[in-house]
């Protein structure tokens, strides 16, 4: 098993947060598969990146102005299309972890997390889930709900002062951008006992450095490349 973080399953090789995406990721045994979810306009948690269709699909607008049918119809990429987050665990439920990541911008999706809950609980995988945020107010939200989910928050330069939220609410993970990344972050992380994650290093240099850093989580695009340097590096352990 690879002890890292597929970003959007197999992005860099298939349509991102795809069937294929997701499926390619669980093939090369990664250990987790991150992915987000947005609400439909009939209320349903869909998986995809973007507040909007266009970048992805062949259709125009915000994903909250479609019904999960209307969705359905749209092209992901000329050859996917958009799953629901039911789907994505009827699929893949029981070979690997999700991290699921709320796009709940400001308040955009009244009651994301109940519904987002109450699929997952749907599908019993509780224990095979974390979700996380940039919109600490939903994993706040998330908290109350439910005493035993795993949570996370994402911030892209933490400060200090986040940590103690992070005890109050019982949040054991803080996802980082690499942009911002040091080894005083690591250092507080340890003592305060929170798994740190990173994202956004796409280059090999990059990954590199991060595999220097082994009780650090990995998010990866290039999960070949990853792959690769992470079985050189288990050679030297």
């Amino acid at each position: 098993m690879i002890n890292a973080i597929a970003h959007r399953g197999y992005a860099a090789k298939y349509p991102e947060n795809t069937h294929a995406a997701f499926a390619a990721a669980i093939e090369l045994r990664f250990a987790v598969i991150e992915l987000d979810v947005h609400l439909s306009f009939d209320g349903i948690p869909v998986v995809i990146h973007d507040f909007k269709v266009d970048r992805v699909t062949d259709g125009k607008g915000n994903v909250d102005q479609f019904t999960v049918a209307e969705l359905k119809k749209l092209k992901v990429c000329g050859s996917e299309r958009i799953p629901t987050l039911a789907e994505v665990f009827a699929w893949f439920g029981g070979q690997t972890r999700f991290a699921i990541e709320l796009k709940n911008e400001g308040n955009r999706y009244p009651g994301i997390e109940e519904t987002v809950l109450d699929v997952i609980q749907q599908f019993r995988l509780l224990n095979d889930v974390y979700v996380n945020s940039f919109n600490h107010h939903t994993i706040e939200r998330m908290r109350e709900l439910s005493s035993k989910i795993e949570l996370g928050f994402i911030k892209r330069r933490p400060t200090a002062a986040l940590f103690k939220k992070m005890h109050q609410l019982r949040i054991t993970s803080l996802a980082m951008n690499y942009r911002f990344f040091s080894k005083r972050i690591v250092n507080q992380c340890k003592k305060e006992g929170i798994q740190l994650i990173v994202y956004g290093m796409d280059k090999e240099r990059q990954m590199k450095r991060m595999l220097t850093y082994p009780d650090v989580r990995c998010t990866v695009k290039e999960l070949e490349t990853f792959i690769r340097l992470y079985k050189e590096k288990e050679q030297y352990r």
